[in-house]
C-alpha cells in the first residue's frame, strides 16, 4: 500500500522545472486493472506542497483521505471508521522523485521509484498522467485535470481531521 500511495504522489511534481513547482493541485481518476482485466476507477481531488505534503480525498467509489505531512501518514476511511496512522520517513518525498525523470520526448518521461517505472505523460507543461505497475502487477493510470500550480494552499489543509469515535491502527 505504501509503494502505491507514494507513487500517486508523485503527481507533484514536473521534472525539468521542478525547482520552480511550490504547489500542485488538480481533479483526478484513478484506474487500476488486474491481470484478469477487472477494473476499480476512483476519482477525487489531490493537494501537494513543498517540502513533503499531500492530501487525496477520494471520493468514488468510497470516500477516503490521505494525508502527508513531512514524515507522518494518515489515512481515513469514514465507511468502516478506521484511521491507519504510520512514520514513513523519507521515502514519500514526491517533490525530489521525478526531478530526475528521463525525457523519452516532448510528452513522455520515465521516472524510477524503488522497483517500478513510472511512465509520465505531460503537455506543455501540465501532467497529464501517471502510468505504472504496482506490487501486485496491476496496471494502474492516473489521470489528471484542472491542474493548478503554484497557487498558495494553507498547510492546514495537510492537517487530518480524525474523528474521536474512529478506530486508530499504528503501523
Amino acid at each position: 500500500m505504501k509503494k502505491t500511495i507514494a507513487l500517486s504522489l508523485l503527481c507533484a511534481n514536473l521534472f525539468g522545472f521542478a525547482d520552480n513547482l511550490n504547489t500542485f493541485s488538480a481533479h483526478f481518476v484513478q484506474t487500476v486493472v488486474d491481470d484478469k482485466n477487472t477494473t476499480i476507477e476512483y476519482s477525487g481531488d489531490i493537494k501537494a506542497k513543498r517540502p513533503n505534503m499531500a492530501m487525496w480525498n477520494y471520493v468514488k467509489p468510497i470516500k477516503k483521505e490521505i494525508y502527508i505531512n513531512n514524515e507522518d501518514l494518515v489515512i481515513i476511511e469514514p465507511e468502516i471508521e478506521q484511521v491507519i496512522l504510520k512514520k514513513v520517513g523519507s521515502t514519500i518525498a514526491f517533490f525530489e522523485m521525478l526531478k530526475n525523470a528521463k525525457k523519452i520526448d516532448n510528452e513522455h518521461y520515465v521516472a524510477k521509484y524503488e522497483k517500478m517505472n513510472l511512465h509520465i505523460n505531460v503537455k506543455g507543461d501540465k501532467i497529464i498522467s501517471i502510468t505504472y505497475l504496482d506490487e501486485l502487477e496491476n496496471r494502474v493510470t492516473i489521470i489528471f485535470s484542472n491542474q493548478v500550480e503554484n497557487k498558495e494552499i494553507d498547510d492546514s489543509a495537510f492537517k487530518a481531521d480524525i474523528p474521536l469515535n474512529f478506530d486508530l491502527i499504528y503501523q
